[in-house]
This record gives C-alpha cells, structure tokens and sequence, in this order.
C-alpha cells in the first residue's frame, strides 16, 4: 500500500516537473532615460483603448488651458480578456496619478514620478514608480509600470473658453508591469 502512494506520488511529482512553465514575458526595449532599474523582471503586460479625459484650468498664470485631468481605459490580455481598469485617483477621490486596478482580483497600483520619452503624433512613453498597491493579486508587488506603444490621446492645442470644460481624446498603449526579482 506504501508502496504505490509513493509510486504515485512520485509520478505526480514527475509529471509536474515535465509541464512546461509559463513564457518568461520578454522585457521591451526602451528609451535610456525610462528604463528601469536592474533587478526587475516583468511580470505582467496589459494593452489598453480607451481616453484621456483633459478638462480646461486655469494655469500658472490664471489664463485657461487644456491640462490633462485622467485617463479612462481597459487593459486586455492577447487573448482579449479584461485584465484590468485604468482611471485617475481624482476620479474616485484618491491622490492624483493613474491606477490600474483588477477586474479578477481587486488588487490595484497607483503609479507617480513620471519619467516621459517623446512618441511623436502620440502621448509620450512612460515609466512610473510605483508608489502604492491594494489588496493580494496581480498588482501587489508591482514595483515599475511602462506606458509604451502609445497612440494617440494628444491633448487639444487650441485655447479653451470655458473652465471645467472636458474633452476625451480616444488611445491606446501597452502597460508593462514590473515586480522585483
């Protein structure tokens, strides 16, 4: 009787070992000035559609001008499942900067000190710190995001002549996530 659970157990175990393991997810190649550290691997990618929200302000010197105020957008995974909703914390009264939260987990990371890298015709390339994450899931450990791939999503050139007024420009990119090795 021992005899074949450990029989089986060691099949079992053996079987495990000759599953392949999931892809190592190759980290892209970047700009210089928005690479990340050593020491991080990604861990995770999300391609988002969806807008930038800018909303008319008044600027340092009281004169109205677009600003961006958030982004609005799903991340999909390449098989087109819904990873994740990308918003700004000033949308949900939480400290400015962009968030990505779980649509499967809850777990959620909200990112800050941007570093920019020009896309032209496009909203420029990103790497954000991390500067907090929510709940056990995919977003837990996130130490870095990237904002790459970008298209569209400039925001309006022209003066605006009301304040408060809001303009969405639609865009899409891919998220890279980054968790410490």
């Amino acid at each position: 009787m021992h005899l074949r659970l450990t029989t089986a157990l060691v099949l079992s175990l053996g079987a495990c070992t000759t599953d392949p393991l999931p892809p190592e997810i190759v980290s892209p190649d970047v700009p210089a000035a928005i690479a990340v550290p050593e020491g991080q691997r990604v861990a995770l990618v999300g391609h988002a559609t969806g807008v930038q929200i800018y909303e008319c302000a008044g600027d340092t010197s009281a004169a109205l001008a677009w600003r961006l105020r958030a982004p609005s957008a799903e991340l999909t995974a390449d098989d087109g499942s819904l990873l994740a909703t990308h918003f700004g914390g000033v949308d949900v009264g939480s400290p400015a900067g962009p968030y990505w939260r779980s649509t499967d987990d809850g777990s959620s990371v909200h990112g800050g000190n941007p570093v920019s890298s020009p896309n032209p015709g496009s909203i420029p390339l990103l790497r954000l710190d991390a500067m907090d994450t929510a709940g056990r899931g995919i977003f837990s450990d996130v130490t870095f995001i990237h904002r790459l791939a970008t298209e569209g999503g400039v925001g309006p050139t022209g003066a605006c002549v009301s304040a408060n007024a809001r303009t969405e420009v639609p865009y899409a990119a891919d998220y890279y996530f980054y968790v410490a090795m």
